[in-house]
């Protein structure tokens, strides 16, 4: 059996567990009942389905994000497996929290208290008995490694991939096809830095007798970008990311964007038709601010704020260079005199930002990110602090919360860093939280 239907295997008694703890926790519920008359009539299990179509996606998702399932998971240390395992639980127990806080509907909370303990401890039994299942179906196969003396391949395949571990001296041909023909060979690992003449030979023998073959390969080694193989057509590349994407968390980072962003459109409707009246009214010119910015890896886009200056004002920008408070390609003054009144106090309080809740359902921005740079000072970002621009920029972020224009341009650049090369859904949480407190205080708005 290979990794991947080992891994679905696994998956799949994985889920077979939590149905069956469910259905444990309802008879258990029902002794519990006749123990403490106290409780609750029980609910129907079909007013339970709802429940399932969230928690079983979920718990999956949280599964896949620590590995549970994973071969070399399961091969690897027991309170690394433990651990994982309690992470996909917390992250299906807090989607049933969020289902119970949002549904309001009567369901036997005693019940699904039951299923998460009793779901809980059959995991991880289970994952202890796949664990031992796993490591006597991988000690059965045999990878024969080619050349020298031990190496990391050694360490890897018998580690990680939990093979029993052959060497046959040497690089010849005939040799490696004289030692398959005996059989009880499983794979085939190939030495570090062998030169494709070299290794066609070796890798033909193993295409003749169907067996799996491994050439290590030593990228470039960088600082922050770690190197992974991608496939486009016939041909390999080294691809290198500073970190790897997390698609299912930039998913649900994006509805969330656009749902939360529509919802906040609406209730601030009235009051951005007040600002909007105010700014119409006290100074000459348009109530929108449209500015070309640098989006996501530099991409220009049309931000939108409430306008806060003067008419003109970006004519007047070079003139006041000289009074720039900022270091490096940003421009800031505390007492800009191109602000109106009204722009101040908006600037103060940050209401002027509203109106990019429609960049944020446009997907030009998100809710939390990096702040969006004129385009004239984001072409002038030079060295990492481009790399800021690899995370789509947002409303608030880590410099909003952390002191805004009280904070010099290395600071500002380094919390930005620190949020692209870091990111989570947990980090954008944390800093909408601290986003009040911020817009509370007014603290470093100019």
């Amino acid at each position: 059996m290979n990794d991947k239907a080992l891994e679905r295997a696994i998956l799949l008694q994985d889920l077979l567990v939590l149905l069956g703890s469910l259905a444990l926790a309802h008879v258990a519920r029902g002794w519990l009942a006749t123990a403490l008359p106290g409780l609750k009539p029980a609910v129907p299990p079909g007013d339970y389905l709802h429940l399932l179509l969230v928690f079983v996606p979920s718990w999956a998702w949280g599964a896949y994000r620590a590995e549970v399932y994973r071969v070399r998971t399961l091969v690897g240390p027991l309170m690394g497996l433990v651990k994982a395992v309690l992470w996909a639980q917390a992250w299906g127990a807090m989607a049933l929290g969020v289902i119970l806080t949002a549904a309001q509907v009567p369901l036997n909370r005693s019940l699904i208290a039951l299923h998460l303990v009793l779901s809980t401890v059959l995991l991880v039994v289970t994952t202890v008995l796949q664990r031992s299942w796993v490591r006597r179906i991988r000690g059965e196969l045999v990878a024969l490694l080619l050349g020298g003396g031990p190496g990391e391949e050694e360490v890897a395949f018998e580690t990680v991939r939990g093979r029993r571990i052959e060497r046959l001296p040497g690089l010849d041909a005939e040799a490696l096809r004289g030692r398959l023909q005996q059989g009880a060979v499983d794979e085939v690992v190939l030495p570090r830095g062998l030169d494709p003449e070299r290794a066609r030979p070796l890798l033909q023998v193993c295409e003749d007798t169907g067996l799996p073959a491994f050439l290590p390969v030593a990228p470039p080694h960088l600082e922050r970008a770690r190197a992974h193989v991608e496939s486009l057509g016939t041909h390999l590349y080294f691809a290198y990311e500073t970190h790897e994407p997390d698609r299912p968390g930039l998913l649900v980072k994006a509805i969330v964007d656009r749902v939360l962003a529509a919802m906040f459109l609406l209730v601030t409707a009235p009051l951005m038709l007040v600002i909007a009246a105010a700014v119409k009214l006290t100074s000459p010119g348009p109530v929108l601010f449209v500015q070309r910015r640098g989006g996501l890896n530099g991409r220009a886009f049309p931000m939108l704020k409430f306008r806060t200056m003067r008419e003109g004002a970006e004519s007047e920008r070079d003139t006041l260079l000289a009074t720039n408070e900022m270091d490096g390609p940003v421009f800031k003054m505390r007492n800009d005199p191109r602000v109106t009144a009204v722009g101040r106090l908006l600037r103060r309080t940050s209401l002027d930002e509203l109106p990019q809740l429609v960049n944020v359902l446009l997907g030009h921005m998100s809710l939390v990110g990096p702040r969006p740079l004129p385009l004239v000072e984001t072409v002038r970002l030079t060295g990492p602090h481009r790399r800021r621009l690899a995370v789509r920029p947002g409303i608030t972020g880590l410099w909003q919360v952390s002191g805004r224009n009280e904070l010099g341009f290395e600071e500002w650049m380094n919390l930005d860093l620190e949020y692209a090369d870091h990111w989570s859904l947990g980090l954008d949480l944390v800093i909408v939280l601290r986003t009040l407190p911020a817009l509370i205080t007014g603290r470093g708005a100019r």
